[in-house]
C-alpha cells in the first residue's frame, strides 16, 4: 500500500485559467470593484481639501494687523551707510499682540538683549530667512540673556503667502511673533526701509546693529552673540 495520500478529484472538475469566479471573469463586478475604489480616493480627496479649507478659513479670521503703542524717538531710517546714525540710540519701546490675541510688551533697557525681526509676508527673503532661523534655534542655543522676536508687518491680502499667522504656524517659529498695525508703525518707528529687517538691540537698550536682507547661519549667529556682549 503506498504512504501517498489520495488526491481526490474535484467533482467539478478543473476550470482553465483565468476563467474562475474572480473579478477578472466578471466584467461587471470588476467595473463595479474600479468605482469603489474611485469613490473612495474621491471622498479622501474631499475630505483633505474640506479640511485644508477649514483651516485657512480659521486662519483668515484671525486679524492679522491689530493695533500697537509705541514709547520712545524714530529710529533713523536705514540706508545702510556707515557709520548708522542710530548707532547707540536708545530702541523704542512697544506693546503689540500676538496672532493668538496675547499682550506682548517689548522694553529694551529691561536688562534682556534683543534681536528683532521684521518679515513680510509676501517677501521672497523672508519668506527663505524665516524657517533658516527656525531651523538654527532647533539646533542652537541662544546665549543667554538674549531674546528674539518677529514683527509681522506690511501685511497685504492680495499678495503670496496671505495670511502671515499661517505662514508663522506651518513654519513652527519658535520665538514671540507679534503683528503690526495696519499703517505699519513698529516697523516705520525702526526705520525699516526693506525686508528681511534685524535690529539687535544690547541689554542697556541701545541699538548696536542693524541690517536689511538676508542673514545666513553664520551673520545670525555673530549676531545673537555680538548682542549678547558687553562690548555690545
Amino acid at each position: 500500500m503506498s504512504n501517498r495520500p489520495r488526491v481526490q478529484k474535484s467533482r467539478h472538475g478543473s476550470r482553465p485559467s483565468g476563467s474562475g469566479s474572480g473579478a477578472g471573469s466578471n466584467p461587471l463586478l470588476k467595473a463595479m470593484i474600479i468605482g469603489v475604489v474611485v469613490l473612495v480616493a474621491v471622498a479622501v480627496g474631499v475630505a483633505f481639501l474640506a479640511g485644508r479649507d477649514a483651516e485657512q478659513r480659521e486662519q483668515s479670521d484671525v486679524p492679522q494687523v491689530s493695533d500697537v503703542s509705541i514709547e520712545g524717538a524714530h529710529l533713523p531710517l536705514f540706508e545702510g551707510e556707515e557709520p548708522d546714525p542710530a548707532m547707540e540710540m536708545q530702541a523704542p519701546a512697544f506693546a503689540a499682540t500676538a496672532f493668538d490675541g496675547t499682550e506682548v510688551s517689548v522694553l529694551p533697557g529691561d536688562g534682556t538683549a534683543k534681536v528683532i525681526g521684521f518679515f513680510a509676508h509676501w517677501c521672497p527673503h523672508c519668506q527663505r530667512e524665516l524657517p533658516r532661523i527656525v531651523d538654527w534655534m532647533a539646533n542652537n542655543q541662544l546665549p543667554a540673556g538674549v531674546e528674539v522676536i518677529a514683527v509681522s508687518t506690511s501685511v497685504e491680502a492680495g499678495r503670496p503667502n496671505y495670511p502671515p499667522s499661517a505662514w508663522f504656524e506651518d513654519e513652527q517659529w519658535p520665538a514671540v511673533v507679534v503683528r503690526d498695525s495696519a499703517e505699519n508703525e513698529i516697523a516705520n518707528t525702526y526705520g525699516l526701509r526693506g525686508f528681511p529687517y534685524t535690529v539687535g538691540i544690547d541689554a542697556d537698550g541701545r541699538v548696536v546693529a542693524r541690517v536689511a536682507g538676508e542673514l545666513n547661519d553664520d551673520a545670525w549667529e555673530f549676531l545673537v552673540d555680538f548682542v549678547a556682549s558687553p562690548a555690545g
